[in-house]
């Protein structure tokens, strides 16, 4: 190949790379991310953007005796049928009949018929085509007197001729033959303000007054209720309306679950926050027990659901329904006899001991069968604790210690609290016999508790050292210290924070304290053969 040739190929190769570079650099940057729904115009151009949001599907409509569909309509403006606001002030405006008859019936010069004006093929074979106000003397005095001064409506189903002229020429009234064609007019929308509402932002009561005028206006039957009983305590929408009730998908209802987050909730000494009874919120005649609580439902089909979601029951049922049925000798809704229901792992030796741990670290679903008197019979202490036991339980006096021992075994919260004051405060008597009186003992090897003994002995340090310790000195946190770990071998002592001292040396190579390795535990138990 010439050296020419290769040039001129190289150079055709460079110049596509160019172009494609060009074409690359001048192509429209494309959105990578979704926006947020924007922003619904209540007052603004009937457009599709200010419906999907709410009506996912417009298909066909919903209005009985009517054959519609929107699809069929995709070539026309809304606004050319929706001359007015959809939805406003509780009410739902929808086209009229005059509105159809803008295109419906009407011949367009050589293009012919835009829309058939055939009534069947918009109304359903069962609608009733005569209107309501026709009553059945309506071809007499009626008819005139309602198409006095506007004969217009009345050619929307009627020709003149037929149906009005021939009748008119035998009863000879003294009027003048009816207009040859129905006029056709649509009414132009007026220009208002926008209302704006982002159904993506919390639900508030501004994003609903513009529909639903009266928000109070619920329908009677299933519930009893009203949004001005909420308002008035200053609930926030958003608590019950997590999201913008108006989805695609359809409206998004409130479970009664949702009400159980308040009623029929104690809290604390303020009482119930609202009430539980079915009657507060349910009419006399609204059927209380749920459709799926069948013979199959009541007589064991219920416990995978009560075990995973015992919120469910716990709304209308308390522990005693289930304690009845489950102690076994219960006739049951399918004829059978209740067995006893005791589950698997309260059959085990430990269970008295861990309990307490799996209920504060909410691991299980004791409700369902405990009430508080269940705890009460064991626990001095009010079970489960109220919401203001850290400010309350001091009033106890200590009188509660053994009883917090059940279940607070790992000390290190209170001691945290307990020992605040004294945080970096010297170790001697008059520090700690305020609350622990038996540190009072002399000497302090004859303390019977472990740990008060192991402080006790200290108190005096002062007159060999010449100054007393700091409680800081050991306690990193005042649960335990520094370095303590609960071990069977060590028994009440954690002998290796004694060691850090006894028989240790300091940088000077000197004795930190006396009583190194076993001397230091015969100083107390002089009946060690050590």
């Amino acid at each position: 190949m010439r050296k020419s040739a290769v040039v001129r190929r190289a150079l055709k190769l460079a110049a596509a790379a160019l172009l494609a570079a060009a074409f690359v650099a001048s192509a429209p940057e494309t959105a990578l991310t979704q926006t947020d729904t924007p922003p619904v115009d209540l007052t603004g151009p009937i457009e599709p953007r200010n419906c999907v949001p709410c009506h996912a599907s417009i298909g066909a409509a919903k209005a009985p005796g009517l054959i519609f569909s929107h699809a069929s309509h995709l070539t026309v403006e809304c606004s050319a049928c929706h001359v007015a606001t959809p939805h406003r002030d509780g009410k739902t405006t929808r086209p009229t009949m005059q509105t159809c008859f803008s295109c419906h019936g009407l011949v367009h010069g050589p293009s012919g018929l835009i829309a058939s004006g055939d009534c069947r093929d918009c109304h359903t074979k069962d609608f009733t085509l005569r209107p309501a106000s026709h009553v059945k003397d309506w071809k007499a005095k009626p008819h005139a007197v309602a198409s006095k001064g506007n004969v217009n409506g009345c050619l929307l189903c009627h020709e003149p001729k037929k149906d009005c002229d021939e009748c008119h020429a035998r009863e000879k009234p003294e009027i003048g033959p009816m207009p040859s064609v129905y006029l056709r007019s649509v009414p132009i929308k007026p220009e208002e303000p926008s209302v704006l509402i982002d159904v993506d932002e919390p639900v508030t009561v501004g994003q609903c007054v513009f529909c639903h005028a009266d928000i109070n206006g619920i329908k009677p039957g299933r519930i009893i209720f009203t949004h001005d009983t909420h308002l008035k305590r200053a609930y926030k929408c958003a608590t019950c309306h997590p999201k913008f009730p108006h989805q695609p998908q359809g409206t998004l209802l409130n479970a009664m679950q949702d009400c159980y987050r308040c009623h029929g909730l104690v809290h604390s000494d303020k009482g119930e926050v609202a009430p539980e009874k079915c009657d507060a919120c349910h009419p006399k005649e609204f059927q209380l027990v749920p459709v799926n609580h069948t013979k199959k439902f009541l007589s064991g089909g219920h416990r995978d659901r009560a075990r995973n979601e015992p919120t469910y029951c716990s709304m209308c049922h308390r522990s005693s329904a289930c304690v009845k049925c489950h102690n076994g000798g219960v006739k049951m809704a399918d004829g059978r006899t209740s067995r006893k229901v005791i589950p698997a792992d309260h059959r085990k030796a430990q269970w008295r001991t861990d309990h307490g741990g799996k209920y504060l670290a909410q691991e299980g679903l004791c409700a369902v069968c405990h009430e508080s008197a269940s705890c009460t019979k064991c626990h001095q202490t009010t079970m489960p604790h109220p919401s203001n036991w850290l400010a309350a339980h001091s009033k106890q006096n200590g009188s509660l210690g053994k009883d917090c021992n059940v279940c607070h075994k790992d000390r290190r919260t209170c001691q945290e609290c307990h020992h605040q004051d004294v945080r970096s405060v010297e170790l001697v008597r008059e520090n700690c016999v305020k609350c622990h009186p038996e540190m009072r003992t002399e000497p302090a090897t004859k303390i019977k508790n472990a740990p008060l003994a192991e402080h006790a002995v200290h108190f005096d340090v002062a007159k060999k050292k010449g100054k007393p310790y700091l409680c800081s000195e050991c306690h990193v946190g005042f649960g335990f210290s520094e370095v303590h770990v609960t071990s069977q071998l060590s028994g009440p002592h954690d002998l290796r924070a004694c060691y850090d001292c006894h028989g240790a040396l300091d940088v000077n190579r000197l004795q930190i304290a006396p009583w190194p390795g076993s001397e230091l535990c015969r100083r107390c138990h002089t009946d060690l053969k050590i």
